[in-house]
């Protein structure tokens, strides 16, 4: 049966009548079928051939292992969430827009910490704490400088975790404990800081790129992802701050014009570099949002935007080699302590074909995966871009991730970036869908024991 739309604004402007519109439902429901036959097939395949294979994935896809946790402890995650599936869309709808993406941020905080304290308020800062992580590596640091220029050519004595992403976060944590500020709980406070600013600044690019009313939409989405179980507390997520911010910045500097913003942009993308070696495949959201866009009305400001960009980011990368880091070098150098060491001994083809995949449709949840497929299904009608530019992007982004093999597994992390901009797909204004989101996330919470 078909359904009329009432015209838009631009629509009544252009003297273009309401037109049919197919339901939605049948694209919303092959998405979540889709998500349910991923999920069951990278869980019984890695149940049956992976998890006692010695690869350190004991709940294939997912690092971890499989143990019931839950009970009182859970109660007030249990709480947050009905509350903000309850309440959440209408606060969305109604809020002030600059309120907005504050009110999200923090939302997403608040999630994320009652998700991971169920289990004591010492899960905040446990993972940042054990000997593969950054912070107890800092600590020993004496001269940073002498650290940077040798970093590439002693990264086989470095703990896993600084093996596998530039010195930026061992930097961070050294000037942390320089300014008094050392411990895992700040880099804690910084990693939770960073996952609500990812919320908060993919809806600010989602209104540059399709509307308010899509980005009021996905607000609550946001707020809710199971991705939470993750994010409380890994620096993945402190990442994903810097490269949604960033992304951000340099969508609005696009179609504001503002080459000033397009600078500050490139420098935010440039320090997610120096973060993660993964932020450059993240980048292909923001390009790919620029192309599009200036395909459409923006041709001529495109090379002006992208000279802003590279040039700030250019500038942090040049710093950093002044330092004697060289970033080419240093994933050389990961890439081949990678292979030499666990990435060869992970089964290449479960983790690409249903692990991986598998790993990000838990930390997305069913909602997402309903919203990517109506937003597909939506770019067949005519000024229906624009809804799903970002979600696409980003899912292209992560193929692309996948297909090159840049993780095999621990991606529920590693991917972490990429969350906030799939999310903006999924239909937040609907009880349903949230009450979904918050029930996979108390499954995971209960059921998995995560080193994050």
């Amino acid at each position: 049966m078909l359904t009329l739309r009432p015209a838009g604004p631009d629509d009544r402007r252009a003297g273009v009548p309401a037109r049919p519109v197919r339901p939605a439902a049948p694209a919303a429901f092959v998405g979540v079928a889709a998500w349910v036959v991923v999920v069951v097939a990278a869980l019984a395949w890695g149940s049956l051939v992976v998890a006692g294979s010695g690869v350190s994935l004991r709940a294939a896809p997912l690092m971890g292992h499989w143990a019931w946790d839950g009970g009182l402890g859970a109660a007030p995650a249990l709480l947050v969430g009905v509350a903000a599936a309850r309440w959440g869309p209408g606060v969305a709808a109604r809020a002030p827009w600059r309120a907005v993406p504050a009110l999200t941020g923090v939302g997403a905080v608040a999630w994320t910490v009652v998700l991971a304290t169920s289990d004591g308020w010492h899960r905040l800062t446990a993972p940042l704490a054990t000997r593969h992580e950054y912070e107890p590596f800092a600590a020993g640091i004496d001269d940073l400088g002498e650290f940077m220029g040798g970093f590439t050519a002693n990264l086989g004595d470095y703990p896993i975790h600084v093996q596998g992403h530039p010195p930026g976060p061992v930097v961070l944590a050294w000037l942390l404990d320089r300014a008094g500020l050392g411990g895992a709980g700040w880099l804690a406070v910084l990693a939770l800081a960073g996952w609500g600013v990812a919320a908060g600044a993919a809806l600010v690019a989602a209104r540059a790129v399709a509307g308010e009313r899509l980005a009021r939409r996905a607000a609550p989405a946001l707020v809710l992802l199971p991705a939470a179980v993750w994010a409380g507390t890994s620096l993945d997520a402190l990442f994903g701050g810097l490269t949604a911010t960033g992304g951000a910045l340099a969508i609005v500097a696009l179609t504001r014009r503002s080459p000033a913003r397009a600078v500050a942009a490139g420098a935010l993308l440039g320090l997610a570099l120096l973060c993660s070696y993964g932020a450059a495949v993240v980048l292909v959201v923001p390009a790919l949002a620029a192309l599009v866009l200036a395909r459409a009305r923006l041709g001529r400001d495109l090379a002006r935007w992208a000279a802003c960009v590279g040039a700030g980011g250019v500038a942090v990368l040049a710093a950093a080699a002044a330092a004697g880091f060289s970033w080419f070098d240093g994933l050389a150098a990961t890439s081949a302590a990678y292979w030499s060491g666990v990435g060869a001994e992970r089964p290449g083809w479960y983790l690409t074909l249903v692990g991986n995949p598998g790993a990000l449709a838990l930390a997305t949840g069913p909602a997402v995966a309903a919203g990517l497929a109506r937003a597909v299904g939506g770019m067949r009608r005519a000024r229906a871009w624009r809804p799903a530019l970002l979600p696409a992007a980003a899912a292209a982004a992560v193929l692309v991730a996948d297909v090159t093999q840049l993780s095999r597994g621990e991606v529920e992390r590693i991917w972490l970036p990429f969350v906030p901009w799939l999310a903006l797909a999924a239909p937040g204004s609907r009880r349903g869908w949230l009450a979904a989101q918050v029930a996979v996330a108390l499954a995971l919470q209960a059921c998995l024991a995560s080193p994050w």
